[in-house]
């Protein structure tokens, strides 16, 4: 079930807002010998920790009830009470009952999914192979589905809006009162503004200053960029996102694998 998950999550941040491109579901191909290799002592511990407690106590309640093991929708109420419990953690770190409720609401649907999973694959006779055929119709069907929602435009795939350089000029702000005024004459005054204060980075230090601003067009939307020279702030080049209505400028800092992002936005 692992690598069906990476294939959701894969295919729904490509219709998301993002400052780069995503891997797309081909990541979880990728990361499928790391996922058997070892995610598996963590599956090994979920059925024990939660799996398999969720059907025994499901079977219990059945029992007791006097409906017998054919009451399969005991099986998400059990669910539904191990999450509850989990839930709590981090709800307790901080997070409030807002935490708790869609925690508990993800932790019910994805325990009821895998518990009627392996509670299907228990009444056959090779339960192994019948778990493992599961998994790999699962992959196959969440990258079929996802294949023909994206190829025949049901979904959209987020890219950064085209602009020209007539639409950069104006007035950007990051939201915490920096600003980077960009005017059609090719001159930048960068005025407050910095990056993340956590992070060690020229760019979080601030900076105000005046210098150039260029635009430099692509055919492909992700390879469009600004360059800006702002009394030597950035080194480098911005990258455009956002939607049309409203584009954004993005500067990458840190850790070039795992960037963290700088954005500006154009005011209105």
């Amino acid at each position: 079930m692992a690598p069906s998950a990476v294939e959701i999550v894969n295919f729904v941040e490509m219709a998301r807002e993002s400052p780069m491109r995503g891997d797309g579901p081909g990541m979880a191909l990728l990361m499928l010998p790391f996922l058997l290799c070892f995610g598996l002592p963590a599956a090994v511990l979920g059925t024990l920790c939660a799996v398999l407690p969720t059907l025994s106590l499901a079977d219990w309640a059945g029992r007791r009830g006097g409906a017998g093991r054919d009451a399969w929708w005991r099986v998400p109420v059990a669910a539904g009470c191990w999450a509850a419990v989990v839930a709590l953690w981090p709800a307790a770190a901080g997070g409030g009952p807002g935490t708790w409720w869609w925690a508990w609401l993800c932790g019910t649907a994805a325990l009821s999914t895998v518990a009627l999973l392996t509670r299907w694959a228990l009444s056959r006779v090779r339960p192994y192979r019948s778990l493992l055929g599961a998994g790999l119709l699962s992959v196959a069907a969440v990258l079929g589905t996802g294949s023909l929602a994206y190829g025949t435009g049901l979904v959209d795939e987020y890219a950064p809006p085209r602009v020209h350089a007539s639409d950069l000029a104006g007035t950007w702000n990051d939201g915490r009162g920096g600003t980077l005024r960009l005017d059609p004459d090719g001159r930048a005054v960068a005025v407050g503004t910095r990056g993340d204060d956590s992070e060690p980075d020229p760019v979080d230090r601030g900076c105000e200053g005046s210098g150039t601003w260029r635009f430099e067009p692509d055919d492909n939307p992700w390879l469009q960029h600004v360059a800006i020279d702002a009394g030597g702030c950035w080194p480098g080049e911005w990258t455009l996102g956002g939607t049309a209505g409203r584009p954004k400028l993005n500067y990458a800092y840190g850790d070039p694998d795992s960037p963290d992002w700088y954005v500006l936005t154009r005011s209105r």
